[in-house]
């Protein structure tokens, strides 16, 4: 058994801030059997001009674009060496997720937020990121990521639900989808609510409001849920297909919240019934367990609500640590920055759709490196190991 030390960053399309975690991972890469442990973990908000920055990036010109791009991976970086030096850690690795801009895997592109270079300028070890990219290439979703790593690190729970920006599933760790947006509209609807609210905490607006069935009735409706996976979800959807249904000026917004909540439950409830073992299969006979993380847990309004309803499929919901919650999906892209320096397959067309299984990241080195640094590094740790 040999460990490797590294850190995963992710930024989701909540932008509720910059997700840092220091994890230890122990395995055998002979078996392929994995355990981790978190070391230190951060989230990072950002302030109101990288929020706006963020958020406004979709409309930038090419130009200015690429500008941000750069400067966010600046931002990335300095934020990641803070982390570093403060906290005394000794890192192997970093990878990042980077932030979402574009994903529109139909006409073949998506891109990620905060350039590669750029960012190891301010490391000592290398750093991966650009994931997605080449899944695009093959044909496949470049989404979601997360079930990948959950078939090493989560093989307890027959069921992984990450409530994001996007809500998405991973099933047994073999196959995933994204299953409807999330926290990316909660968070909005809370905003303009109260202008001083960044999101709905415990879900308290949401628990003031009431189910509007006529509004809930064209939110289920739209087409993407009554498509097969692989599929997944980007801003560019969201906007176009639920915000027109959610007509704040119509209703007031606690109930709009309410049957948001109620929507985003209802189809959770969907996928976990959905991903249910035949009658005829050994699991069918115990009760399946859900693991529920990401910012979204900590809305109790929503919780309840799915909890409800799964209640009556015969599903147990986990109720993981803070950490867990928090920080998977970091946990997780660190992960799978560690496998793709070992140039293994980190990426499965069984969750994708992609015509292959693919080693899936660009690794830059820091500047004071050789080029074959990661191999002859991690060759010495599995001799040694």
């Amino acid at each position: 058994m040999t460990s490797y030390v590294g850190i995963g960053c992710m930024s989701g399309s909540s932008l509720d801030g910059l997700d840092l975690c220091c994890v230890e991972f122990t395995g055998d890469r002979d078996t392929d059997v994995w355990g981790y442990r978190i070391l230190k973990a951060v989230t990072l908000p950002y302030d109101a001009n990288w929020t706006s920055r963020l958020a406004g990036a979709r409309d930038l010109s090419g130009e200015a674009l690429i500008r941000l791009h750069v400067e966010y991976g600046h931002l990335l970086g300095k934020l990641i060496k803070k982390f570093v030096d403060e906290n005394q850690l000794d890192v192997e690795f970093v990878a990042s997720h980077g932030h979402t801009i574009f994903h529109n895997p139909t006409l073949n592109y998506t891109f990620q937020l905060g350039d590669g270079e750029t960012v190891s300028r301010y490391l000592n070890c290398p750093f991966v990121c650009n994931f997605r990219n080449k899944d695009v290439a093959y044909g496949g979703q470049g989404a979601p990521f997360v079930p990948c790593g959950e078939k090493y690190l989560f093989q307890a729970y027959d069921i992984c639900i990450n409530l994001g920006g996007i809500a998405n599933i991973g099933i047994n760790g073999k196959k995933g989808y994204d299953i409807s947006p999330c926290n990316y509209v909660m968070n909005k609807l809370a905003a303009l609510f109260d202008s001083s609210l960044t999101f709905d905490t415990d879900g308290r607006i949401a628990g003031q409001g009431q189910v509007l069935y006529n509004v809930l009735e064209k939110l289920d409706s739209l087409p993407y849920y009554y498509t097969s996976p692989p599929k997944s979800l980007g801003a560019e959807w969201i906007e176009e297909n639920i915000f027109p249904i959610l007509d704040t000026t119509s209703y007031k917004i606690t109930d709009l919240m309410r049957t948001f909540v109620e929507h985003v439950a209802c189809k959770l409830a969907d996928a976990c019934a959905s991903a249910q073992a035949p009658p005829d299969d050994q699991k069918s006979s115990r009760m399946m367990s859900i693991l529920v993380t990401g910012g979204g847990a900590f809305n109790v309004t929503l919780v309840e609500a799915f909890r409800n309803k799964i209640d009556k499929l015969g599903m147990h919901l986990e109720s993981p640590d803070k950490y867990t919650i928090n920080f998977k999906e970091a946990l997780v892209f660190a992960f799978l920055g560690l496998k793709c320096i070992f140039g293994e397959c980190n990426i499965f067309r069984d969750v994708t759709g992609s015509e292959s299984d693919s080693v899936s990241g660009s690794i830059h080195l820091p500047v004071s490196t050789t080029s074959d640094y990661c191999i002859s590094y991690f060759q010495k740790k599995k001799s040694s190991g």
